[in-house]
């Protein structure tokens, strides 16, 4: 797995930029996305070809669809054309948004009360990507359970939202190892499951059980 793609879509607006790097910021630090918008980097192509390619890429779209500009509203009609997830942005009320997406839930921001923004952003966000982790979520509750055995221990799990929260953040860094690789996924997945991650002792204790031959 590589570190998931967020693309940005909204109006080109100074007063909007701002929003977008905290967005930026705060979707890269809580769940390791790599993120995007179409003003990005220096243009080698149309403008449009260029959005069209990141929306393609991307696994999630951010929309904000304030004032329902033409440009973010033909820009979601592709990323559903290309089957891709998206969430919606909004500061007007949800009620005012053009007829065609007004079917979807919008998340309305307000940055003076960004607790409650940022919780229902961190739910979208975990809802776009659940089932992609919780097969590796399964696989690693499966090997923590023979960590346990071998080591004749009873470390908990943590929830399926923090296990996917730390896997996306390291696949800023690294991807998750192939199946192939045995001893560098366990390495991998085993600090991601364990309730005591940031116990130094419990990590040494994995470290030892993964370079040793186990069942």
């Amino acid at each position: 797995m590589r570190a998931p793609f967020c693309f940005v879509v909204m109006p080109f607006r100074p007063e909007l930029n701002y929003f977008y790097l905290y967005l930026k910021k705060y979707a890269h630090d809580k769940h390791g996305l790599r993120v995007e918008r179409g003003d990005h980097s220096v243009l080698t192509k149309a403008l449009m070809d260029k959005v069209r390619d990141k929306i393609i890429e991307a696994d999630v779209i951010l929309a904000d669809v304030t004032s329902a500009n033409p440009n973010v509203l033909y820009e979601i009609g592709l990323a559903h054309a290309f089957g891709k997830p998206v969430v919606f942005l909004t500061q007007d009320d949800p009620a005012s948004a053009p007829v065609d997406v007004r079917q979807f839930e919008f998340i309305r921001y307000d940055l003076e009360r960004h607790e409650d923004f940022l919780a229902k952003l961190d739910n979208a966000i975990q809802n776009v990507f659940s089932s992609k982790y919780r097969t590796l979520y399964d696989e690693a509750t499966s090997l923590l359970r023979r960590f346990n055995h071998g080591t004749t221990s009873s470390y908990g799990s943590a929830p399926l939202e923090e296990f996917q929260a730390r896997v996306m953040r390291q696949e800023q860094f690294q991807e998750v190892p192939s199946t192939d690789a045995l001893e560098q996924r366990a390495e991998f997945l085993l600090p991601k499951i364990l309730a005591e991650a940031t116990d130094v002792a419990t990590m040494r204790k994995v470290m030892a059980w993964v370079s040793s031959p186990n069942d």
